[in-house]
């Protein structure tokens, strides 16, 4: 595949916040101090660090009302002038830490400490060369701002700085803000259509420039070559059904982005016309939905085989072929959740978004649909309902006048267009060619979980108490880490997924947003760094690899982030991380988020294959395959407060 980079438009106009004297305030004090009074710094000085037999730190907090609702942060510096030293200073390299809780200066210095915590945002970094806009991004998403401490350990080198209060204003302290304004967004491109019988598929990319850095909509409008609207839609993926329409007509599909600041411009696809499909469209939703309802029978003991599943279908002989072909991994995982003590019950299949159309030959017809499959895991403890919902295309093979269903395959990209700017790489993933025959390249974290020949925990729970199951939406804190992550990841599984493989990046915004996990400073390709920030002029938001990979975020907690491995499942704890390692793959490569708990059993919560699952659902879908999951690691993060 050839890539032609087209030059980007040009960078729209960013503004600068500078934040000192009243709307940058800052206090040093004495943090080996833990009653008060406490000491304080010398009029017109700042100290960080050890000076006169103490040990100093000094807390910033930022004003940010004169930030505009939905600025996009670019960057952030903080800059302090030395005091004690005029020329050839050596430059202080502090630890930031981002404040978990509030702090004034009538507390003591040890009380700054406990509300600093250990989990610092950047260390060994002098402060002209660390940029603070993730931290100020994340004051301005989360609505929290208690500030941030500067200390360094007691065998390191103090200094004092012009303070708030210094004769020479030109001295003081200022945190410069670089911002984009919000505004209304710019253009969505490359609308694409895929007619169908009686409908089409539309698909578009999202604009350059979202203009705030709150989320997008969009209106997408389905009309007649003269502009005539026929129907319209708002979503927030850039995706939509239209349905209804007539194939003697043809059709565009105008689209255009939305946010809090105003509606952007339209973009339109070019025409594109239906046409019928043969049998009509109901015989192909039937059979998939037969097809679908098979499959559940096979997971639930309903049929013992594909053959009796398919023989009570109306329309079991167009899809038995494909059907047979899984079913040594079905029987397989209905016979490993029996090993275990657990079955499916309750299966059941729902299409929504459907779209029959022809296919890339004239013998071939395609079925696109967003599929939510549930089923209800059985065990001794109690039921747990697992579910999940996917973009699936299937495939029929018309050869010979006679329909068969010859594939199914996921849809998630279907009509995607790589933008001709740079922006392309934040809509693709790259791997190395090297990586599928790479050695294991997890033997640096031991404290993975045992699996059994059976391909299940190898464990003694202990004995059940009555009663004992937690889930998400009831169990009181264990510490805002756990209970906010599980909490967010239970409700917001129906995210809009941002990458094809968006696993860690979901546990890593359920972290974020609900367990208040605290950003960490550093290149983007290394293991201690953890943040997002806005680039491209604001327009993609940039995550550190640690963000949206897997073994990244596996390794960060491992060597840069307080953390513990849970050894037992049935010592898992509400919010913990599961990481997963399959038997081919040389490190882990998926995660998920504990939130419920039914006698020792784990619920999951993830952007999956399943949305809500279980960890022996995810355990007995793979056991029978060629690659099936050989390591469970489990990590408790420690970081939040």
């Amino acid at each position: 595949m050839n890539v032609r980079e087209k030059p980007l438009p040009a960078a729209p106009d960013s503004k600068t916040l500078t934040l000192a004297d009243d709307t940058l305030d800052q206090v040093s004090t004495a943090t080996d101090c833990t009653t008060t009074p406490c000491p304080t710094a010398p009029d017109g000085e700042l100290l960080i660090g050890p000076a006169g037999g103490r040990q100093w730190a000094t807390r910033f907090t930022a004003d940010l009302s004169g930030l505009p609702k939905g600025a996009r942060i670019t960057s952030a510096t903080l800059s302090l002038t030395r005091s004690n030293c005029a020329a050839d200073c050596t430059a202080q390299q502090p630890g930031v830490y981002e404040l978990s809780s509030a702090w004034t200066s009538s507390e003591s210095g040890g009380a700054l400490l406990d509300a600093a915590g250990t989990d610092d945002y950047a260390s060994g970094t002098p402060l002209p060369d660390l940029d603070l806009g993730p931290l100020v991004q994340s004051w301005t998403e989360r609505g929290e701002n208690q500030g941030f401490a500067l200390t360094v350990p007691a065998d390191a080198h103090g200094a004092a700085y012009h303070s708030l209060t210094a004769a020479d204003t030109t001295t003081r302290p200022r945190l410069t803000i670089r911002y984009l304004p919000p505004t209304a967004p710019s253009t969505v491109t490359d609308v694409v259509t895929v007619p169908g019988d009686s409908g089409l598929l539309a698909t578009w990319n999202p604009p350059l420039d979202p203009g705030t850095a709150g989320e997008l909509r969009y209106t997408a409008q389905v009309e007649k070559t003269d502009g005539a609207v026929v129907a319209e839609q708002e979503t927030t993926t850039p995706r939509v059904v239209f349905t209804k329409l007539d194939n003697t007509v043809p059709y565009r599909v105008s689209v255009r982005a939305k946010n809090t600041v105003g509606d952007g411009p339209l973009s339109r696809s070019a025409p594109a016309q239906g046409a019928a499909v043969p049998d009509g469209t109901s015989l192909y939703r039937d059979v998939v939905q037969e097809y679908l309802a098979a499959r559940g029978k096979i997971l639930t003991s309903g049929s013992l085989s594909a053959a009796d599943a398919a023989a009570d279908a109306p329309h079991g002989t167009v899809f038995s072929a494909l059907l047979g072909a899984q079913e040594p991994n079905l029987v397989d995982s209905r016979q490993a959740l029996a090993d275990n003590g657990q079955s499916y019950a309750g299966a059941s299949a729902q299409m929504t978004d459907v779209l029959v159309s022809k296919g890339a030959t004239a013998d071939q017809v395609v079925v696109r649909a967003n599929v939510t499959e549930s089923m209800t895991l059985h065990g001794d403890g109690g039921d747990e309902p697992t579910t999940g919902s996917a973009l699936k295309r299937y495939t029929f093979d018309l050869t010979g006048g006679t329909a068969v269903m010859d594939g199914e395959a996921d849809d998630f990209d279907a009509g995607q267009t790589l933008s001709p700017t740079a922006a392309a790489q934040s809509q693709v993933e790259t791997t190395s060619a090297t990586d599928s025959q790479a050695p294991d390249d997890t033997s640096d974290d031991p404290g993975s979980i045992e699996l059994g020949e059976n391909g299940f925990p190898d464990e003694t729970p202990p004995t059940p108490t009555p009663d004992a199951k937690t889930t998400a939406k009831t169990l009181s804190a264990r510490s805002v880490s756990g209970h906010g992550t599980a909490n967010w990841a239970y409700n917001h599984t129906d995210i809009g997924w941002e990458y094809s493989q968006d696993c860690t990046n979901f546990v890593s915004k359920a972290l974020y947003h609900g367990g208040g996990m605290k950003f960490r400073w550093g290149g983007r390709k290394t293991d201690g760094a953890w943040w997002q920030q806005y680039y491209l002029f604001g327009s993609i938001k940039n995550k550190s690899y640690t963000w949206s990979g897997a073994d990244n975020l596996r390794r960060h907690f491992s060597g840069h982030r307080p953390s513990s491995r849970v050894t037992k499942t049935y010592n898992a704890q509400l919010g913990d991380i599961v990481f997963f390692k399959w038997k081919k793959e040389p490190r882990y490569n998926h995660a998920a988020v504990v939130t419920s708990k039914v006698q020792g059993h784990l619920g999951l919560s993830q952007h999956g294959i399943k949305n809500h699952t279980t960890l022996d659902d995810v355990l007995a879908r793979y056991r029978g395959t060629s690659n099936p999951i050989q390591r469970v690691l489990i990590i408790r993060p420690r970081s939040a407060k």
